[in-house]
């Protein structure tokens, strides 16, 4: 199944999300007002507001709350999209310039905190304190993941423990709190949103892990930025890890990650490297065993029709193209 047909049970109440992320942009201060409107009509799938909504239909399906807090998970997204850029000095963002490309860095940083604290406004609106700490637990870590990052030596001893538990701060927490606040404003049982937290994190990671395979096997057009990006940038993905494991001797991604090497030739020939040696086959089977832990314990959910969306969910996560 696409995106659509998965959406197809809450698509009118995702258009009521949109409405609310239309009406967050709506303020007093014109340039601000221009650039929410440019970060948050950019596209994107709102996996994670959908996620919001999938489930909040597992008990009590109270769109009051769900729909500004499907809001809050993705403004507080994009958000941290805002900032990556800005360090990660990237030039498209969904085949758009990057916003601070747009406005420059110092008020695109702005921009980014503005956005932090318009999601957790929205997250205060469901009038639930449970959710509100979980937002400010995400954002927590999210932020320590990234400077968690920073100053880090190129050690191959401790790159897969290190890239792990960054994408789980990055991009699983994200995950996490999207289906955490959902069963919680649904009122489930906590042994029920235990089995979506997990969830969550389980897709999240390879939500992530399929993102960065993307990187090396997909293509511009599709992407919205250059296909080689985080190498470009210095960063070093599971592909990249996977394949330094397997070819020691190689020191052609050391060369670009340590020695800063990262002109288009050196990363057009690691980005070859990569994708010849069999390491993206077990990238795949990687994520498709994340999306596994993720359904192991969706048969507890008595609803069929979340159940089947979850599944449909972690399915088209590992056979995306973008």
């Amino acid at each position: 199944m696409n995106i659509t047909e998965i959406f197809q049970p809450i698509n009118s109440d995702l258009l009521r999300v949109e409405e609310c992320l239309r009406s967050s942009a709506n303020v007093d201060i014109p340039l601000v007002a221009e650039l929410l409107n440019y970060v948050t009509q950019s596209g994107g799938k709102r996996l994670r507001p959908a996620l919001t909504l999938f489930c909040g239909k597992t008990c009590n399906y109270d769109l009051d709350a769900l729909i500004p807090m499907a809001a809050a998970t993705e403004i507080l997204h994009t958000a941290t999209l805002v900032h990556d850029d800005i360090i990660d000095h990237a030039e498209l963002r969904r085949g758009k310039p990057a916003v601070y490309r747009k406005c420059g860095e110092s008020t695109a940083l702005l921009l980014g905190d503005y956005m932090f604290a318009k999601a957790g406004h929205l997250a205060a609106a469901t009038g639930s304190l449970r959710v509100v700490s979980i937002f400010a637990r995400t954002l927590m870590t999210i932020s320590g993941g990234e400077l968690g990052q920073i100053g880090i030596d190129y050690n191959l001893d401790q790159a897969l423990d290190r890239y792990y538990r960054w994408i789980d701060a990055k991009t699983a927490s994200l995950f996490t709190m999207a289906t955490e606040c959902g069963s919680v404003l649904s009122g489930c049982s906590e042994d029920i949103i235990l089995v979506l937290q997990d969830y969550g994190h389980n897709l999240g990671m390879a939500f992530q892990v399929v993102d960065d395979i993307l990187d090396f096997v997909g293509d511009k057009a599709t992407l919205g930025k250059p296909v080689g990006s985080d190498l470009s940038e210095g960063t070093v993905t599971l592909p990249s890890i996977m394949y330094v494991l397997a070819h020691r001797d190689d020191a052609l991604i050391k060369s670009i990650v340590k020695d800063k090497k990262r002109d288009r030739s050196t990363v057009q020939k690691a980005v070859k490297k990569i994708k010849d040696s069999g390491v993206i086959e077990d990238c795949f089977k990687i994520a498709n065993d994340y999306c596994s832990r993720a359904c192991r314990d969706l048969d507890k959910i008595r609803n069929p029709s979340v159940r089947d969306s979850l599944h449909n969910l972690a399915e088209y996560v590992t056979r995306r193209n973008k």
